[in-house]
């Protein structure tokens, strides 16, 4: 009886309300229709392991990031940052679609699990300033970083916090960006022991945020730090012509 009470508001709530997917908004009755589910521009081949570029075969530093990774050292994406997913990740960030994170958190975690090297690393994320946590009502990186925990059977913990708050990076070049969040973030743990950590957020472009979060990790002793995000923005951070260099440099196992 309480389950069938609890199935009737279910349908009369989709019947007023229904659910709507994030990535064309078509009525679907769940985060994701099965066409914009099938259309996700997923990384499913070869990529660079320090910054998740899709590439000809495995590379460890690709063009775009050989050299510029910092203490990050290694970059997982779920799928290039292109229509579905964009509007997706809109949605995840600007929209309340909080839901949206324990479905796009574990089909992040199938990408990451490979990549692993601890069977039990420490979970964290890139943290939101305070005050935009509050406007907004949620962290989104938090979130997904449920989504991957819950997924890998891990539990996400605050490794660090935002002290000041950073200009949009949308439009800022790679020196504007690595200014923009520079001193930004402060570790909230006293000491690590050379744990490998996974950092978990939405859109990876040229990297400056998740190497600061990096950076301060290691000052407390992490060990490797892998960063986990949904989307790989390659057009944003290099033209095609540049990714298909990524040949000739560095294959992994050689």
């Amino acid at each position: 009886m309480i389950y069938l009470n609890i199935l009737n508001k279910y349908m009369l709530l989709e019947t007023l309300f229904p659910t709507r997917c994030a990535g064309c908004g078509a009525g679907a009755c769940q985060p994701l229709c099965p066409r914009c589910n099938a259309s996700l521009p997923l990384i499913s081949g070869p990529a660079c392991s320090r910054c998740g570029t899709p590439t000809p075969h495995e590379v460890d530093g690709c063009v775009e990031c050989l050299g510029r990774m910092g203490r990050l050292d290694a970059a997982v994406a779920l799928a290039s940052y292109e229509e579905p997913l964009r509007s997706v990740i809109h949605k995840l960030k600007y929209g309340n679609g909080w839901r949206l994170a324990p479905l796009l958190g574990a089909m992040a975690a199938t990408r990451l699990a490979p990549s692993l090297l601890s069977p039990r690393p420490l979970l964290t994320f890139v943290p939101m300033h305070p005050r935009k946590r509050r406007m907004r009502g949620y962290d989104h990186a938090e979130k997904l970083a449920g989504g991957v925990g819950k997924a890998l059977g891990l539990e996400p913990v605050p490794l660090l916090e935002r002290v000041r708050p950073a200009s949009p990076q949308v439009s800022l070049g790679r020196e504007e960006r690595q200014r923009n969040v520079r001193g930004s973030f402060r570790p909230t743990a006293e000491r690590l022991h050379g744990e490998e950590v996974v950092l978990v957020d939405d859109v990876l472009t040229t990297g400056c945020t998740v190497v600061e979060c990096a950076a301060a990790l290691k000052a407390i002793g992490a060990g490797r730090v892998i960063a986990c995000v949904l989307a790989r923005d390659v057009l944003a951070s290099a033209p095609a012509t540049r990714l298909k260099q990524a040949a000739r440099l560095r294959p992994v196992g050689r």
